[in-house]
């Protein structure tokens, strides 16, 4: 691959593009690559952040959801291209667009047919997906008793779109994006889910806002845990996120920058603090600012 990296909407890509996207996926889920990108997830999620808390963890519920998930998909999006350098980048799924969408019924969307990344789940085979590129993928569970990681059987993901009894029945929509663009400050005390700020009307504790966590409760299933990016979906959605943040970032000159600064903050929660979890040990909020900045990210959306 030539040039920066460019992440298009999935729904605008031609087929050829689609499938040695999936292609790739299938490669790195093949060969064990994928399943450390789910580990690691719930790993940070499993990560009092500051050590004791019980209100935020390294990569939710405070400041670094945004940079920890940024690094995320720039380290899988690395994988893939590592597979198949055609790949110009993760795309992303706009789902605030899906209400004016297929008469405002999201379950039509192209997404989720067999040539993109499946369907619902089947209720007569425990709701799992039976068609689609990842039909034959084992989930990675997480077993809080023993503390262990296993392979689920049968094959299949487990989706619910919209139907899930712990989920929702409705996806974010234009307007919450509008509504989480009002807010101009990053993030604020006390930096967890009650905070009054742009990323938590982005990540979704807000209940008039709830944005991140409204779309894995309408596809419910495996997008319910902290294993969430057993379903591939799970990369197309942060990769939209991280869009709606990017657009709110370029809303001031220079870019609104990330809060709470060092020194002060919560620890772990810190600019200047190192996000856990990942593949790079050295990552932090201060590092991920400024997708365009080729010395350590170096992507544009499209």
């Amino acid at each position: 691959m030539a040039g920066p990296r460019r992440r298009f909407d999935i729904l605008t890509l031609p087929a050829q593009q689609i499938t040695q996207l999936t292609n790739a996926f299938n490669v790195l889920k093949t060969n064990g690559t994928y399943d450390g990108f789910i580990r690691r997830h719930m790993t940070a999620a499993m990560t009092p952040t500051p050590a004791g808390s019980t209100q935020t963890n390294a990569a939710h519920c405070g400041p670094t959801f945004l940079p920890w998930h940024r690094a995320a998909l720039w380290e899988l999006e690395t994988a893939l291209i590592a597979v198949d350098p055609t790949i110009t980048g993760i795309p992303y799924w706009r789902w605030e667009n899906e209400a004016s969408l297929n008469a405002g019924n999201p379950k039509l969307s192209a997404l989720w047919t067999a040539v993109y990344f499946g369907g619902d789940g089947d209720p007569t085979q425990g709701n799992r997906v039976v068609n689609g590129p990842f039909a034959t993928w084992q989930a990675l569970i997480w077993n809080n008793t023993t503390h262990t990681f296993s392979s689920r059987s049968p094959a299949g993901l487990i989706r619910r779109l919209g139907r899930d009894p712990a989920g929702l029945t409705t996806l974010p929509n234009q307007a919450q994006v509008t509504d989480a663009n009002s807010y101009t400050t990053y993030d604020g005390a006390p930096y967890d889910k009650t905070s009054a700020s742009f990323r938590n009307r982005v990540e979704g504790w807000a209940s008039t806002s709830r944005m991140h966590n409204q779309v894995h409760r309408w596809i419910g299933g495996d997008m319910l845990a902290g294993t969430s990016p057993n379903d591939p979906v799970f990369w197309l959605h942060h990769a939209n996120v991280d869009r709606i943040w990017w657009a709110w970032q370029r809303g001031a000159t220079p870019l609104r920058p990330y809060l709470p600064a060092s020194p002060s903050g919560p620890i772990g929660q810190r600019s200047n603090d190192r996000l856990v979890g990942l593949l790079r040990s050295d990552w932090t909020p201060n590092l991920v600012q400024d997708i365009g900045n080729t010395t350590n990210l170096g992507y544009e959306y499209v």
